[in-house]
């Protein structure tokens, strides 16, 4: 790192990317495309929901999920279907493809994120959870320095 640089972004966004880059070389075996295992997820848990409703369960823009959908549907892995009760409106469903991935996604995922921490111990790791909870909560608060102290309930 050069003086001046913004070391904590820098290297933030460097895991990141390597982390989004070897999530793509796994899943990318099995035909799904980094990111597109939270839609995936969110369908597992309940089949035929609205896009709108994925965006709010994985927290993205609803246009992210329309776009990823029409791939996903594409590769064979969805299929979309008006809305039975109002025809604007879609559903998404899993076809057979995207269902026989239940099992093979999340223990991708999961052998991703152990080897990405296996340099960690396990007090190690929860330190790092905890640290990355608080980041996360003073983005939310827009980074205005008026963060809630950790030890006062939020």
């Amino acid at each position: 790192m050069h003086p001046g640089e913004d070391v904590f972004l820098a290297r933030i966004s460097l895991v990141s990317r390597r982390l989004k880059s070897e999530a793509q070389r796994r899943l990318g075996q099995h035909g799904v495309h980094s990111g597109q295992q939270f839609i995936l997820g969110c369908l597992w848990e309940r089949d035929g929901i609205t896009p709108g409703e994925i965006a709010t369960k994985i927290n993205v823009e609803a246009p992210t999920v329309t776009r990823a959908v029409q791939r996903m549907t594409t590769s064979g892995l969805l299929s979309v279907d008006a809305d039975e009760q109002d025809g604007r409106r879609v559903r998404v469903w899993l076809t057979p493809k995207g269902e026989r991935l239940r099992e093979v996604v999340p223990a991708i995922t999961r052998g991703l994120e152990d080897d990405a921490l296996s340099l960690l111990s396990p007090a190690e790791r929860e330190t790092l959870y905890d640290m990355l909870e608080r980041i996360g909560k003073a983005l939310d608060h827009g980074g205005d320095g008026d963060v809630v102290p950790e030890d006062e309930p939020v």
